[in-house]
């Protein structure tokens, strides 16, 4: 945006002082063609891939669609601060991703205490698939499984040599 107007929307009554005016990130996100060039630059899989995008509020209530340029681009922040909450119309997205999948999670403002209580709306979420695994991921197949995977074969290793005497196992006195 041109600027940020978080101050005159507090403090002064003339809206003509609010308006922010929107930059070419704001015309160009729900281009997909763009977005499989950016995933590409990075080396990522255009067809796999996502942008992931915080702190831009989606205007839910309006219509807005947190799921950009054919679901290339995925807006997750929607405003979970109260501020936030009349402009959105919810308190925020979630993104959740495992070996199933990708789903996006949408949650509706805290009322009170009460209503909690009482109705059991506490924890009021929606929960949208945006991908889906064909197949699903093991453990092996991420960084974490790759350095897990390294660390059994060093230990394996220590192993062998402790077995065919090249190391030694020193005794204290």
């Amino acid at each position: 945006k041109d600027k940020m107007t978080t101050f005159e929307r507090l403090y002064v009554e003339d809206k003509a002082t609010h308006i922010e005016h929107k930059n070419a990130y704001y015309k160009q996100r729900n281009n997909s063609e763009l977005c499989n060039m950016i995933l590409t630059e990075f080396g990522l899989d255009p067809y796999k891939g996502h942008i992931i995008n915080g702190h831009t509020p989606v205007k839910e209530n309006r219509g807005e669609n947190p799921l950009k340029a054919n679901g290339k681009l995925i807006v997750i922040d929607g405003g979970f601060s109260k501020a936030y909450q009349a402009t959105t119309g919810l308190a925020g997205y979630t993104l959740l991703y495992n070996s199933f999948g990708m789903q996006l999670v949408s949650h509706q403002p805290f009322t009170s205490v009460k209503d909690a209580l009482v109705n059991e709306s506490d924890i009021v979420s929606t929960r949208r698939i945006v991908d889906k695994e064909l197949e699903r991921k093991t453990v092996r197949e991420t960084d974490v499984g790759q350095r897990l995977a390294e660390q059994v074969n060093d230990l394996q290793a220590l192993l062998a040599a402790y077995y065919d005497g090249r190391l030694v196992e020193k005794v204290s006195k």
